[in-house]
C-alpha cells in the first residue's frame, strides 16, 4: 500500500518529494483535478506517510515522473502501527470530513437536516473544534476533507484561521475538481497540487485487473468514455451504463422521425430508473437530484456515441459538422442541467437541436 500506488500523477509525487527532502512540509494543500484520477487515495497515503513511525527510503520511481531524482525517495514503511491503523481505517489522528458526518453531529437539530453541502457545523465540529486537541498518538492530526468544492461559504470563512494558522503537528488536505470552485481566501492559504487525467490504456488495464469477470472490450469502452477518470469508469461501471448504450442508440436513430416530447420521456424515464439507484445509495439525495445524476449518465453515454460518430466521419473524410454541433449540444445540456433549469424543457430543447442537425 505505497504512496506509489497512485500512478501517472508525477507531480503531486515530485512536489511531496520535494517537501520531505527539504523537511518543510505545508500544512495545507488543495488537490485539485478531476474525480477518480488518484487524489483521495494520494491524499490517504500521503497521511500514512506524515503518520509513519519509521518512514522508509526507496529507489527513484521512474514510472511516476521521479526518473531524474537525486537520492532515494520517502514513503512510509507500511509496517509500523500508525501504518497499520491508516490501512485498517482507524488511525485514531487520521481525519477524513465529508458532508455524511452531519448525521453524527452532536446536535440532534443538526442531524436532522440534509447533507447537500459541507456545511459550518460539520466543518467546526468535526475539524476546527477537532484541531485544538493534542494528535491521540503523539505524531500529527491529519484531516482529508472531500468534496471541498461543496464547503458553504461561512464553512469556508470559519476554517480560514485554521488554515492559516494549523498548530505544527495538525496537515489538512483539501480535495477539490478545480480551485476556482472555492473562495479566494481558502485558496491563497493552501499549497495547490494539481492532478491530471489518467491513460485511458491504463484505465483499461486497471478495470480488467480490478473486474477480471470483464471482458476487454467493454474496459476499453468504459475507459474511452470515462476520459481518463478510473474512478468515473468504475462508477459507470456498477451503474451499467452499457446496458443503456442500444437504447440511447435506437433513440437517436428515431430523431428525425418522433417527436422531441415523446423521446424526452424515453430518455427521462431511463433516467429515473438510473435515479433509483442513487436514491438508494444516498437517502438525502431528493427525487429530482437522483433524476438529474441519472440523465447526467444518460448525457456521458449521448456524447461518448458522438464521439464514437465523429470518429467514423473523420476516419472516412466525411462531413464531420453536424456531429461536433451535437457534441456541442450535449455540452450545453449538461450546463443548463447545472444551473437547475426544467428538466424536461432542457431534454426537449436537447433532442430538438439534434433532430435539426441529423436533417443536415
Amino acid at each position: 500500500m505505497s504512496l506509489f500506488e497512485v500512478r501517472h500523477q508525477p507531480r503531486a509525487h515530485r512536489l511531496v518529494q520535494r517537501a520531505m527532502e527539504g523537511r518543510r512540509f505545508p500544512h495545507a494543500y488543495l488537490f485539485a483535478g478531476p474525480e477518480g484520477v488518484g487524489r483521495e487515495l494520494f491524499a490517504q497515503r500521503l497521511a500514512r506517510l506524515l503518520l509513519c513511525d519509521e518512514p522508509a527510503s526507496r529507489e527513484s520511481v521512474e514510472t511516476e515522473g521521479l526518473a531524474d531524482w537525486s537520492g532515494a525517495v520517502a514513503d512510509a514503511c507500511g509496517k509500523c502501527q500508525s501504518c497499520r491503523l491508516c490501512m485498517s481505517g482507524s488511525h485514531p489522528d487520521l481525519h477524513v470530513i465529508s458532508r455524511d458526518l452531519i448525521k453524527q453531529h452532536p446536535d440532534p437539530t443538526v442531524r436532522g437536516r440534509m447533507g447537500l453541502d459541507l456545511s459550518i457545523d460539520v466543518i467546526r465540529t468535526f475539524v476546527i473544534d477537532e484541531v485544538g486537541h493534542k494528535p491521540v498518538m503523539g505524531r500529527a492530526k491529519f484531516f482529508i476533507v472531500r468534496e471541498a468544492d461543496l464547503m458553504s461559504r461561512s464553512a469556508q470563512n470559519a476554517l480560514l484561521k485554521t488554515l492559516e494558522e494549523p498548530p505544527a503537528t495538525t496537515f489538512l488536505i483539501l480535495i477539490t475538481r478545480s480551485v476556482d470552485t472555492l473562495l479566494p481566501t481558502t485558496r491563497s492559504r493552501c499549497q495547490v497540487v494539481p492532478f491530471g487525467m489518467l491513460p485511458t490504456a491504463f484505465v483499461a488495464d486497471e478495470i480488467v485487473r480490478r473486474l477480471p469477470e470483464m471482458s476487454g472490450e467493454a474496459a476499453e469502452w468504459y475507459a474511452e468514455i470515462a476520459d481518463g477518470s478510473l474512478g468515473t469508469a468504475l462508477h459507470l461501471i456498477e451503474f451499467d451504463l452499457q446496458s443503456h448504450r442500444d437504447g440511447v442508440s435506437g433513440l437517436l436513430s428515431g430523431l428525425t422521425r418522433t417527436a422531441p416530447t415523446a423521446l424526452a420521456k424515453k430518455l427521462i424515464d431511463t433516467a429515473k430508473k438510473i435515479g433509483e439507484e442513487f436514491r438508494k445509495r444516498d437517502k438525502d439525495l431528493s427525487d429530482t437530484e437522483a433524476q438529474r445524476r441519472g440523465l447526467r449518465l444518460m448525457f456521458v453515454l449521448l456524447a461518448s456515441l458522438f464521439r464514437g460518430a465523429l470518429r467514423k466521419a473523420t476516419e472516412s473524410g466525411g462531413r464531420f459538422e453536424a456531429v461536433t454541433g451535437a457534441i456541442a449540444a450535449v455540452r450545453t445540456a449538461e450546463s443548463q442541467l447545472k444551473l437547475n433549469t426544467n428538466v424536461t424543457l432542457t431534454v426537449e430543447s436537447l433532442l430538438i437541436q439534434l433532430g435539426r442537425l441529423a436533417r443536415r
